[in-house]
């Protein structure tokens, strides 16, 4: 093991939780850690995005008033006039408590710029997410430019799986990976310990990988490569500190892509290799390695956990007499005595939740529109499958379903019409929990591609908006009135109308008692701590919801105390 530091991995994060898995296990940037150090390469992680974290800086009165705010702001919710008298009365103090945490950020980015100085890093690797997230990322690769001038700055993560190219337009950035990091960024330590100059190293960079946008697996289109990389790939070395502040539970790649992977807004596509599993056995191995570590909550990854893969893993869990609870990606499909047997032996091994992109009732839009492959029965008959599979195995399997509404419309469908077809579908299928989302142009998608096709317009054209996008803070929780400009439209609504009519088909599964945006690992887990009725998720709903509205983790904390526990429980029940 070289002594000397060659690499600084950083996760970016936000002022302010987004979402109650924000703070789940980092195992990106523990697999890059544990692959580079493999490699005799000396790498440290720097991951602030943790529960306690997220009050630091604010007083911890601010914290409790604010949370007594919001409170009480939930309980007249229903009162406009009051609901928007204590939004403002409260105003004051979020403004106050996010000054608290940027300030705290900011103070953060000067301690990491002060640690690459002294110990002359020659290389920052970044992650990166979206919003306020990546607006730090771009602050602190900004800082360490004018007071480190010879480290390289690289970025990978979400965001340039999402964006590509478009986030080296911002000229704090050096090079880009789109994909898995782990061998490109071998490569990378070897050049520069080779070309002692920034300079001379981006310019190897250039002559080596014919760019500054480095491809890699399913994004490089290289199947081959693809399924090497997957027999190989790196099972992460947590260490106590990894897990501090941190909810345990582990998302394990039992794959890559989709076997469609042709829908027309999804930015997955740009993965241009097809659904690839991973070999069964090293799934099983790395499982066996987490429960050893007391972690027994797995989240799969990729885009669609495919019927027969997941039957293939399932056999596996049970012939090991694993113990252990789990959530996928799915994708509908036709419903068939294969596909009840299958999803029987899979919750049988513990799976207990499973999200589903449904995009919309109305078949037509599915078709025309979304290119989604599956129709409205294909959906309702997939869900129904779940249920008979989880009534025959006698265990619970929760269903999240997600939707686009509003969306681009065929010739002759009207507005409405989509709407029906969605509650349609909702009272068809009663999910445990609905995801709604408003459309999203994201680039080299079709929708992006020919927004004049499906009635999109750019105020300041396609790239100006995906760079804005990139540093949109998109946040459900705020009323449509209170969002910037989002530098697009959708035929005649823009913005605010877009978000209205989105919320509009949120309320209406919230007054079937459908709690609404429940992640599938949170279905999975809170049924773990026994949170099993619906009552008890629209409970689980409102108190997340009052922890990321006011800035405090009281709540988080509760949860992720409960879902460690059980994490542990179920991980000691394994005889390995």
């Amino acid at each position: 093991m070289n002594s000397t530091l060659e690499i600084l991995l950083v996760n970016s994060y936000a002022p302010r939780q987004r979402v109650v898995s924000d703070t789940a296990l980092e195992n990106s940037l523990a697999i890059l850690r544990t692959y580079l150090e493999s490699k005799g390469i000396l790498a440290e992680v720097i991951d602030d995005q943790r529960i306690t974290s997220l009050e630091k800086r604010i007083p911890s009165g601010c914290v409790l008033l604010l949370r007594a705010m919001v409170k009480l702001q939930l309980k007249t919710y229903h009162n406009k006039l009051l609901g928007r008298g204590l939004l403002l009365a409260a105003w004051p103090l979020h403004a106050y408590t996010l000054h608290c945490r940027h300030e705290y950020m900011q103070a953060r980015i000067e301690q990491i710029v002060k640690e690459i100085k002294s110990k002359n890093i020659p290389l920052l690797g970044l992650k990166l997410w979206y919003g306020d997230a990546f607006k730090w990322s771009c602050d602190l690769a900004t800082a360490v430019r004018n007071h480190c001038p010879d480290t390289t700055i690289i970025v990978g993560g979400p965001q340039v799986k999402v964006y590509g190219d478009l986030v080296l337009h911002e000229p704090c950035f050096d090079l880009a990976i789109m994909g898995p990091g782990e061998e490109i960024l071998a490569k990378l330590v070897s050049l520069r310990r080779q070309n002692h100059s920034k300079s001379k190293f981006l310019d190897q960079v250039q002559t080596t990988f014919g760019g500054t946008l480095l491809k890699t697996g399913g994004f490089a289109g290289d199947k081959a490569e693809l399924v090497q990389s997957l027999a190989s790939q790196t099972i992460p070395e947590y260490r106590d500190a990894d897990l501090e502040d941190k909810i345990h539970f582990h998302t394990i790649v039992d794959g890559v892509g989709c076997s469609w992977n042709s829908c027309n807004f999804c930015s997955h596509t740009r993965c241009t290799v097809p659904f690839t599993p991973r070999p069964v056995a090293d799934i099983i191995t790395e499982i066996e390695t987490m429960l050893q570590r007391g972690i027994a909550f797995f989240r799969f990854s990729s885009s669609e956990t495919t019927v027969e893969h997941g039957r293939n893993i399932a056999e596996a869990i049970l012939a090991r007499g694993l113990t252990i609870r789990y959530s996928m990606f799915i994708r509908a499909g036709k419903p068939s005595q294969e596909m009840l047997t299958a999803y029987r032996l899979m919750i049988q091994a513990g799976l207990r939740a499973v999200f589903m992109g449904g995009e919309t009732g109305h078949d037509d839009v599915n078709h025309l529109v979304m290119n989604k492959g599956v129709t409205k029965q294909d959906i309702v008959g997939t869900i129904a499958t779940i249920r008979l599979a989880s009534d025959a195995a006698g265990l619970p399997c929760r269903i999240g379903l997600s939707l686009i509404y509003p969306c681009p419309l065929p010739p002759g469908v009207e507005l409405n019409e989509v709407y029906n077809a969605n509650v349609a579908l909702i009272d068809a299928t009663l999910p445990d929990t609905v995801i709604v989302n408003p459309p999203g142009p994201f680039p080299e998608t079709s929708w992006y591609s020919n927004p004049e096709k499906y009635g999109f317009t750019f105020a300041e054209g396609a790239t100006a908006f995906a760079q804005n996008f990139m540093r949109y803070e998109y946040s459900i929780y705020k009323p449509a009135e209170l969002w910037k400009d989002m530098g697009f439209a959708l035929n005649t609504m823009e913005g605010k109308a877009l978000l209205n009519e989105t919320g509009k088909l949120r309320a209406y599964a919230a007054s079937l008692g459908i709690p609404t945006d429940i992640s599938d690992e949170y279905l999975m887990m809170t049924e773990a701590i026994g949170l099993s009725s619906k009552a008890d998720l629209l409970l689980f709903k409102q108190r997340t919801l009052i922890d990321i509205m006011s800035g405090s983790t009281d709540y988080t904390r509760e949860i992720a105390a409960a879902i460690n526990k059980a994490s542990r429980q179920i991980a000691a029940t394994n005889t390995l």
